[in-house]
């Protein structure tokens, strides 16, 4: 018996645990879609944007507003759990010194609309720079 071959096998369990777990994750996701397409189009028919026979225009409008709405949830979500995720402390980029970090939320413009994006800050004690986690040089 190879040595490795527990690992191995313990990998492959793994991979198709999470192979699992995605294929449940994309079904989720596809009824959550389809549960917001419904809700959008019982919302168009009762605050009366659309009433009949509408032109196509018009319920291509809202459909895309949903998903702009959906893309600024998503990057608001993914960038919490970002800041939640990262060490609290950072070196300034000023001065190297080693600092304490905060969550700050701030108001951004993206291309789907306004979004409040949750990211990691530091304020420097000695040079007095203030400075975002992600922050080049």
């Amino acid at each position: 018996m190879d040595a490795t071959e527990p690992i191995q096998s313990q990998k492959r369990s793994c991979e198709a645990a999470d192979f699992d777990r995605t294929i449940k994750l994309k079904e989720r996701l596809e009824q959550l879609l389809h549960e917001a397409a419904e809700v959008e189009v019982e919302l168009s028919r009762a605050d009366g944007t659309i009433n009949g026979v509408p032109h196509y225009s018009l319920i291509e409008g809202r459909a895309h507003e949903l998903g702009k709405h959906l893309s600024c949830e998503v990057q608001q979500r993914q960038m919490s759990e970002l800041a939640a995720s990262q060490a609290m402390t950072a070196k300034c980029p000023t001065c190297g010194t080693r600092c304490e970090l905060y969550p700050k939320k701030r108001d951004v413009k993206s291309v789907d609309g306004s979004a409040t994006l949750q990211e990691l800050v530091g304020d420097c004690p000695s040079c007095r720079c203030f400075f975002f986690r992600y922050a080049r040089r």
